[in-house]
């Protein structure tokens, strides 16, 4: 299997210093327009992943504590700091997001060990699973919980080149897919925030974005965390859109060359590494749209209880300052 060698976060790590110039230094339009001499692709519209609409701090982004460094991870974070029910805000150190694990240096690997992970829930396909082995941190159980299994749309279905809203088509029907179908799996992690004495856990996807994305909003809305600080933590795996284009976007093009008739230039996924907050809120809008709240949502959806969400706000939010 080639190896994957995944940028390191020092360039993030100085785009985290320097918010405000990354503010300051937006872009105005949400699209770019790519020509090229290949008539295939003479006209390719895509995202630009850095500018107001898709990349969205709120005043508790705190990127200095909540990006986790290590060697070869870009995408892994912390969910705490973010204020919710009685203005209480989320614990540090109990739940981390991240991407995959396969590729951690034995530095980093050292570094998830002394945070005391105790589960690592998994939420690639169960091949995908396999194919790359997980480094797991000392002490932590490790569940795949194959959150896609079963949707009825592929990647080799979108038509890259006649039609320009492909990629943006695809991750809608993933993203209702998810929340229509998907909630049991996605208890199985709640439940272990049930009880204090099993975090911290982690939890992650390939690039630590979609699925990785729908379990942090559902644990923020039980939280009582608003809909606007949850879209803003979730756009910032945008930060790292760059690294993940140059380096997995690579492999990505290669592996699905290989099962097209024809040569997909690398262009033609770009949009597949960065995240639109009209995704997310297709699951946001319908949590909304047909349940009282995302207690009900969960409570008739799994074997969740009333008890088990009030255990996990216990878990996840600081006492009520006196």
């Amino acid at each position: 299997m080639k190896k994957i060698h995944i940028v390191s976060l020092t360039a993030l790590a100085a785009a985290a210093a320097a918010v405000p110039f990354i503010i300051k230094r937006r872009r105005k339009k949400q699209n770019k327009i790519v020509k090229t001499e290949d008539p295939r692709i003479s006209v390719t519209p895509i995202t630009d992943f850095k500018d107001k609409v898709h990349l969205i701090f709120c005043d508790e982004s705190n990127l200095d504590r909540r990006i986790i460094k290590l060697d070869n991870s870009i995408n892994m974070r912390d969910i705490g700091g973010y204020t919710g029910l009685d203005g209480r805000k989320t614990k540090w150190g109990r739940v981390i997001r991240s991407e995959e694990l396969c590729h951690l240096s034995d530095r980093d690997f050292d570094t998830l060990s002394e945070m005391g992970i105790k589960h690592v829930y998994d939420f690639r396909d169960a091949d995908k699973a396999k194919e790359t082995r997980e480094r797991i941190p000392d002490g932590a159980d490790y569940t795949n919980l194959p959150v896609l299994e079963g949707i009825d749309v592929d990647i080799k279905d979108i038509d890259f080149f006649g039609d320009p809203k492909g990629i943006d088509k695809f991750f809608q029907k993933i993203y209702k897919f998810q929340v229509t179908d998907k909630a049991p799996q996605y208890a199985v992690v709640l439940k272990a925030l049930t009880d204090e004495k099993e975090t911290p856990i982690l939890y992650h996807c390939t690039n630590g974005k979609d699925r990785t994305g729908f379990m942090t909003a559902l644990i923020l809305l039980i939280c009582g965390v608003p809909e606007k600080t949850i879209i803003s933590d979730y756009t910032l795996t945008n930060l790292t859109f760059d690294e993940a284009f140059a380096t997995l976007g690579d492999i990505f093009t290669e592996n699905l060359s290989k099962k097209s008739p024809i040569a997909i230039p690398k262009i033609k996924l770009h949009d597949f590494f960065g995240v639109k907050p009209s995704w997310l809120k297709i699951q946001l809008d319908y949590i909304r749209e047909n349940y009282q709240n995302v207690d009900d949502y969960l409570m008739q959806n799994t074997d969740l209880t009333k008890e088990d969400l009030d255990a996990i706000r216990e878990t996840m939010l600081e006492p009520i300052q006196k």
